[in-house]
């Protein structure tokens, strides 16, 4: 019996010691099928100037603040649209959770995107103007593009989502720190180190997940 008890225990022992190291060198928790040409994404709390630090590692090809504001209120011309979601849109093409349909792409921090669903639905059109409004902090903007809606699941399906620049998301979450930095890389062989160097860079280790595509390249 004490024999079977000690076993048991060893078993768990190695148990946990796995998880442990899967989790620490790139266990199946820290991967996911990321969008578009996204290689890395970290969460945590990152500053403007953490991040123009990540862009300028040699192993980065383009690194972004990319955001996700949720309960956004949006007042257009056809009503409030309670309950939205707002994506940071980004420069980098590679790094775009949605694209223009129809119209442009933000090009200021007073310009934005309205999926396509919602604005067949509320009657939103290019060139309207429209306010956002998040915990008593209010940015206007203009209606530029219609946008394809988001296939990573992110979004509900009946939700607005809206694609507004970094900083009028910023002036939007009331001037919070970046939470979320999307990077792509240059070559999947460098991933482990722009690990080390992203590292180096923001003195931690931040919550990261990697596309599927680098298994076994970190």
């Amino acid at each position: 019996m004490r024999r079977g008890v000690v076993l048991s225990l060893g078993f768990v022992v190695v148990a946990i010691g796995a998880f442990v190291v899967l989790d620490r060198f790139g266990g199946t928790d820290r991967f996911a099928d990321l969008p578009g040409a996204v290689d890395v994404r970290f969460k945590g709390s990152f500053t403007a100037q953490q991040v123009a630090a990540l862009a300028a590692l040699p192993q980065a090809a383009a690194v972004e603040c990319a955001s996700t504001l949720y309960g956004v209120k949006i007042y257009a011309p056809t009503g409030a649209l309670p309950g939205s979601t707002v994506l940071t849109a980004v420069r980098s093409p590679g790094l775009r959770r949605a694209t223009a349909l129809d119209g442009q792409y933000p090009a200021s921090d007073s310009q934005l995107l309205v999926d396509e669903q919602t604005a067949a639905r509320h009657g939103v059109r290019i060139g309207q103007r429209v306010s956002l409004e998040r915990g008593g902090h209010v940015v206007p903007a203009t209606v530029v593009g219609i946008a394809d809606r988001p296939a990573d699941g992110s979004t509900g399906a009946s939700e607005a989502v809206a694609v507004l620049p970094a900083g009028g998301v910023a002036k939007l979450d009331g001037g919070a720190p970046c939470d979320e930095v999307a990077v792509q890389l240059r070559r999947r062989s460098e991933a482990t180190a722009f690990q080390k160097a992203a590292y180096a860079v923001l003195g931690t280790e931040p919550g990261v997940t990697y596309d599927d595509s680098l298994r076994g390249h970190v």
